[in-house]
C-alpha cells in the first residue's frame, strides 16, 4: 500500500475499519466468480461426457442387434462349416434379433440409434408374421420420430402390417395420407403402387386403376411402371 494511502487510513478511522471488509468482499467475489465459472465448465463437460456415453452405448446395442440381422442363414447340416454366427433359418435369426433390437430401442428411444433399432424390429416382426406387434412398434416410431423420414417409413410399414392382417381400409387411409405429401426424396411411386394394390384388395377397382394410371403417367421411368401396367391390364380385362 502506498504511503499516501496508509496516511489516509490513519487519518480516517472509518475507512481503516472498513478496509479489511472491502478486501474480504473483493476476494470473496473473485472466489465466487471463479467457482461459478469452474462449476459451469465442469457441468458442461459432464453433460457432454454423458451424452457421448449414451451415444456410444446406443451404437453398441444397435450394432450388436444388427450383427444378428445381417448374420448368414445356413441349413442345420451345413452350420458347422459356416461358423457359430450362422442361423438355420431366417425366422430363427429374426426371432433372435427382435429382443436385441427392442432392447436398444427401449433404452434410447429418442436417439437416432434407438429409432433405427425400433424400425428394424418392426420390419423383423412383420417378416415373422407378427403383424399386430409390428404395427404397434411402427406406431411408437411414428410418435417418437415425428415428421422425420423414419416416421414416414413407419407409416408405410404400418400400412403394410394392416395389409398383411387383411385390414385393407386401415392401410388405404395411411397410404392415401402419404400420397398427398409431396417429397422428391420419398419413393412416391412406391406409395402409389401399394395404394393401387390396396384398393384392388379392398374390391375398389376404379380407385385402383386411378392409382396405377397416375403412377404410369407421373413416373414413366419408375421401376414399378411395368407392374402398374400389368395391374391395369388385369383390371381392364375384368370389366
Amino acid at each position: 500500500m502506498k504511503r499516501a494511502e496508509r496516511h489516509h487510513l490513519k487519518a480516517d478511522p472509518l475507512a481503516a475499519g472498513l478496509q479489511p471488509l472491502l478486501e474480504s468482499m473483493r476476494r470473496g467475489r473473485w472466489a465466487v466468480g471463479a467457482v461459478g465459472v469452474v462449476g459451469v465448465l465442469v457441468a458442461g463437460a459432464s453433460v457432454f461426457g454423458w451424452q457421448q456415453w449414451r451415444t456410444s452405448r446406443a451404437s453398441e446395442l444397435l450394432a450388436s442387434a444388427m450383427a444378428v440381422v445381417d448374420a448368414p442363414v445356413v441349413p442345420a447340416d451345413g452350420q458347422a462349416a459356416a461358423g457359430p454366427d450362422a442361423y438355420p433359418s431366417e425366422a430363427a435369426k429374426l426371432e433372435t434379433a427382435v429382443p436385441r433390437l427392442l432392447a436398444a430401442a427401449d433404452a434410447y428411444p429418442s436417439l437416432q440409434q434407438g429409432i433405427v433399432a425400433r424400425y428394424q424390429a418392426a420390419v423383423a416382426l412383420g417378416a415373422l408374421g407378427r403383424t399386430t406387434e409390428a404395427a404397434a412398434q411402427y406406431q411408437r416410431l411414428i410418435e417418437v420420430a415425428s415428421d422425420g423420414i423414419y416416421a414416414r417409413m413407419a407409416r408405410l410399414g404400418r400400412a403394410e402390417a394392416h395389409l398383411q392382417a387383411g385390414e385393407y381400409e386401415e392401410a388405404i387411409d395411411l397410404l392415401e395420407a402419404e400420397s398427398r405429401l409431396a417429397d422428391a426424396e420419398f419413393p412416391f411411386d412406391a406409395v402409389l403402387m401399394r395404394l393401387g394394390q390396396s384398393y384392388r384388395l379392398a374390391a375398389r377397382p376404379a380407385e385402383a386403376m386411378q392409382a396405377f394410371q397416375r403412377l404410369v403417367d407421373e413416373f414413366p421411368a419408375s421401376g414399378y411402371r411395368f407392374d402398374a401396367e400389368r395391374e391395369l391390364d388385369t383390371l381392364n380385362s375384368g370389366r
